[in-house]
């Protein structure tokens, strides 16, 4: 059996979480630098980090007691793991996974916000978003209660012996859960801007730059079926092999979510500012006419933020 060393492991995490904390602060850097202001996308982005660097502490914890004794009851290993070990193990594991969800719904909402800040001018996206949004929520405060029953009842969540003789189709039924709502959630997150798109005055070019960014939710999806299926085809005797899925997910969710503001990477230039271009274009969106469409046409043109 091929074992991922824990030294692997910590390498690809701090890697990453380096990687997530230095876009993160380049982008407060460039939306400092060109409005002085941040937003809730913005500090929604940070929340989201820092849920990630105690998910990445909490794991560092508990995953090399976790390999130990897997290892150990393997025969791979010649230290048992002690009353006390267990113990702690249990609850880091509580506190790593709700980190690992705070991570990926922070993120969430953070494209959520973004999302507002560019459209909200649309009666009909704004319907939309709020459907997302609460759908949003309502998953997230599934999910959460829902891993108390991990082990059967939720008295028992941080019983070794009720865990260790739970059924298997308890676990696949959770795993198949927890995938299915937070991949229609984000699947729902890549969709609610597109119908926008086609409505926008700009060029070809950019909507397609601009469609990217959307797309760059596919990644998280893509990300979240492979942990999912890789939790699934993990052996009963060693439960850590999805480890590196595990890792992988929120830290590329983090990275995923600081990516739109870094616009030349879309080769936007410098004066091209292509979100400004949606004012006019949502109008058209919109099934409710304004009555001071010239005067606010122009004023929000020119407070329409541009740094995304």
């Amino acid at each position: 059996m091929r074992v991922t060393p824990i030294a692997g492991l910590n390498a690809i995490a701090w890697t990453l979480t380096t990687v997530d904390i230095l876009l993160v602060l380049g982008r407060f850097r460039i939306h400092w630098r060109k409005n002085r202001r941040f937003g809730w996308d913005d500090y929604l982005n940070a929340l989201a980090l820092i849920f990630l660097l105690g998910f990445i502490i909490t794991y560092q914890t508990f995953v090399p007691i976790e390999y130990n004794a897997q290892l150990y009851a393997l025969g791979m290993s010649d230290t048992p793991p002690t009353e006390r070990d267990i113990v702690l193990d249990m609850k880091l594991n509580v506190a790593n996974s709700m980190m690992f969800w705070c991570v990926i719904y922070t993120v969430k909402a953070s494209f959520l916000a973004l999302y507002w800040q560019i459209f909200e001018i649309s009666n009909r996206f704004r319907l939309c978003w709020w459907f997302v949004t609460v759908y949003t929520a309502l998953t997230f405060l599934i999910t959460i209660p829902s891993y108390f029953w991990n082990c059967g009842a939720p008295k028992d969540f941080l019983n070794m012996e009720v865990c260790n003789n739970r059924s298997r189709q308890r676990m696949v039924s959770l795993l198949v859960l927890w995938c299915v709502l937070n991949g229609l959630g984000d699947l729902f997150l890549m969709i609610l801007p597109i119908a926008v798109l086609r409505n926008m005055l700009m060029k070809t070019s950019q909507k397609i730059g601009i469609y990217l960014v959307f797309s760059l939710v596919l990644i998280i999806i893509t990300f979240d079926i492979l942990r999912t299926v890789f939790s699934l085809q993990m052996r009963p005797e060693f439960q850590d092999e999805n480890a590196i899925w595990a890792i992988l997910e929120p830290t590329l969710a983090v990275m995923v979510c600081a990516l739109p503001c870094y616009r030349g990477l879309l080769g936007w230039s410098a004066s091209s500012s292509p979100f400004s271009s949606f004012i006019f274009s949502i109008r058209g969106f919109s099934d409710t006419p304004r009555s001071d469409d010239a005067e606010s046409l122009d004023a929000s043109d020119k407070n329409l933020p541009v740094k995304q």
